[in-house]
């Protein structure tokens, strides 16, 4: 005996409505997305050209190699650092100028046709904006460096370090030299002119005592004077202490002087030391 047709109650059937235009629904979103999808990416990304560009127009930029030609060329171009003192003393672009906004907003290049090159960190939008805002009002021309004082860093563009001994990296700037092989170099080629012994001890310690001969440049002050020491000698330079020697390798080391050796031992100045002392 044959059993029955199944019935379909009239809930099983809404159910069975439901569950098909649902699927058709999923079916759909998904063919539709894909058709869109490469649009929906293009308006993307003309939306973020769009905004670039507008940047670009309400301030101003320059890559990091038109900056390092500026640098290396006889461009006049003055680099102003509006990230603070302390940052600066830390690391710093080589000849450029620590300025606070106050200081900014009474800027006035000193020669008219000099451009005037913004260093700013990119982790600090306030004081990137604050300068924008004080610059709109200026009429020299002036140029934001591109992606601030941390991207020159990434593109290992040269700066000015102030010389942390714990640094692996500041370490590797020093080569060495010791009292031993300074004064054999000092008896050797005492009027060779083959040499240059440079103090950068600070002014009331380099009166105190200092080596014979020594050209003094105090290390604050190095990096403006870098051209009075001599092209083309073998550079011994040294501090009224260890630190202050170290720095003072680094400081040469980021300046491109490459031949530099730091003479850092104790007693270096005293009267035990071996060395030609004056006064």
């Amino acid at each position: 005996m044959l059993s029955p047709t199944p019935t379909i109650s009239h809930r099983d059937k809404r159910a069975l409505l439901l569950g098909g235009m649902l699927l058709f629904s999923v079916i759909g979103y998904f063919v539709f997305t894909g058709l869109f999808k490469d649009d929906a990416n293009v308006s993307f990304v003309e939306r973020s050209s769009t905004i670039s560009l507008e940047n670009e127009k309400e301030s101003p930029f320059v890559e990091i190699d038109e900056a390092l030609k500026k640098i290396h060329g006889n461009d006049k171009a003055v680099f102003l650092d509006i990230r603070g003192e302390q940052a600066f003393a830390l690391r710093h672009i080589p000849q450029s100028l620590p300025i606070s906004l106050s200081a900014l907003a009474q800027f006035v290049p000193v020669n008219k046709d000099e451009t005037v090159i913004i260093v700013f960190s990119k982790n600090n939008s306030d004081v990137f904006q604050s300068a924008k805002n004080i610059l709109k009002e200026k009429t020299f021309p002036y140029f934001f460096l591109r992606g601030g004082f941390e991207e020159w860093e990434a593109a290992h563009a040269p700066t000015i370090s102030f010389g942390d001994p714990l640094s692996f990296v500041d370490q590797s700037k020093v080569v060495y030299i010791s009292l031993v092989e300074t004064k054999k170099i000092l008896n050797e080629n005492k009027d060779s002119g083959l040499f240059v012994l440079l103090d950068v001890q600070t002014e009331e310690n380099y009166k105190k005592k200092h080596l014979q001969g020594a050209i003094h440049i105090p290390l604050e002050n190095l990096e403006k004077r870098v051209s009075e020491i001599p092209a083309g000698r073998q550079i011994i330079v040294y501090g009224g202490n260890d630190v202050e020697s170290f720095r003072g390798g680094v400081r040469l080391f980021d300046l491109g002087i490459f031949s530099a050796k730091t003479l850092s031992e104790k007693g270096v100045l005293s009267d035990d030391s071996g060395l030609p002392l004056e006064p």
